[in-house]
């Protein structure tokens, strides 16, 4: 059988976290809607997420057996996205020192384990998402990421789910005409800051560090 190069993996690895990890439940937050083209959760229950990482494209497809989290990723941005996933699924979590008092959050922690707090590394894949979510009902914030990500953003690399795109790079947030913020739904105020934010972005990235 053939394969082709596009579809090849570019980096793979196996996590062991030793513990419970709910992928699903830990990535859920980063999920914009069910019509979120940058994540998607297929029928075979792996958990796809296309970013655009510091080095390029990059879709990530994770797989969870026996404990163990299976990544599988493509693109540019291949080794920088499987190197992230022990951050992504919250490896820096310190369950040890946990005590919650109050009863009602000490239920929930015992009865979801595998959640835990994500740490992407990536400040404008979370900033302009939020930007966007602000003033606004969540069905209008969720219209507007996806009009502007099918919009401006890339192809997804790799066998990504069809339809999958990479988020635009802070020059295309930064250069986006009015007119097409407008028929996102996104007033002047909110397409504003993302526009400020991404003429800073590589200052913002450095908070991640």
């Amino acid at each position: 059988m053939s394969v082709d190069v596009a579809d090849a993996p570019t980096a793979t690895t196996v996590w062991r976290p030793g513990r419970p990890v709910d992928v699903r439940a830990t990535l859920g937050p980063l999920i914009r809607g069910g019509g979120d083209p940058t994540h998607r959760i297929a029928a075979d229950s792996t958990f796809w997420r296309c970013c655009r990482t510091p080095v390029g494209r990059a879709s990530l497809a994770l797989r969870v057996r026996s404990g163990e989290v299976h990544a599988t990723a493509w693109g540019d941005g291949a080794e920088w996205a499987v190197s992230s996933v022990p951050d992504l699924l919250g490896a820096r979590d310190d369950v040890t020192s946990f005590a919650p008092a109050h009863p009602l959050v000490e239920r929930v922690h015992r009865a979801h384990p595998g959640l835990r707090i994500p740490r992407t590394g990536l400040v404008m894949d979370s900033l302009v998402p939020t930007v966007l979510e602000q003033k606004v009902t969540g069905m209008e914030a969720r219209r507007a990421w996806r009009t502007l990500v099918y919009r401006f953003g890339a192809t997804a690399p790799g066998p990504a789910p069809r339809g999958m795109r990479v988020p635009p790079d802070a020059r295309v947030w930064a250069r986006i005409p009015s007119w097409d913020w407008h028929r996102a739904g996104v007033d002047s105020r909110r397409s504003a800051t993302i526009v400020r934010a991404a003429s800073a972005a590589a200052r913002l990235e450095e908070a991640a560090s």
